[in-house]
């Protein structure tokens, strides 16, 4: 049998020129998460606003910002574990501390991208414990655009 995979989905995000994390995955207390794919797309329509830089940062949580809501995480396929780790989506003010390990510009104009982590390369977190509490896909936009987010995850 194979390991479980969850989906996590932010809401539209209406977003301003301001930095703001679409969307982050919290480790339970004995549970880490590794995100092993992830996808955002913008619904931009002016073809020439900047492109929007996008992050996946590492978050010690040190203050769990305000997250605009929680999505549930959903199984999608895999032996049946209850997920203990959590989201956030739509954060008005960040978590913190957020150190980017990833980053690319995607065009804000009907952009979209997708990235599926080969094996052993998954960004990964500890135990609620450790210093990497959490995943958070931060977006810097330079025009008004709603944003949309995703990430598959598994429990390590």
């Amino acid at each position: 049998m194979s390991e479980p995979v969850y989906a996590v989905l932010n809401g539209v995000f209406a977003m301003t020129t301001t930095t703001h994390v679409a969307l982050a995955v919290i480790a339970g207390a004995n549970q880490p998460v590794n995100v092993v794919a992830w996808g955002v797309s913008f619904d931009g329509s002016t073809s020439t606003a900047t492109p929007a830089l996008v992050e996946i940062c590492q978050s010690t949580q040190t203050t769990a910002g305000t997250a605009g809501a929680s999505p549930t995480p959903v199984q999608i396929s895999g032996r049946a574990i209850t997920a203990q780790f959590t989201a956030g989506s739509n954060y008005t003010a960040d978590p913190t501390s957020l150190t980017p390990v990833w980053q690319h510009y995607i065009p804000q104009y009907d952009g979209l991208y997708t990235e599926q982590q080969e094996s052993g390369s998954e960004y990964e977190s500890d135990l609620s414990g450790g210093t990497v509490k959490a995943i958070a896909l931060r977006v810097t936009p330079s025009a008004a655009v709603n944003v949309r987010a995703w990430m598959r995850c598994t429990i390590g």
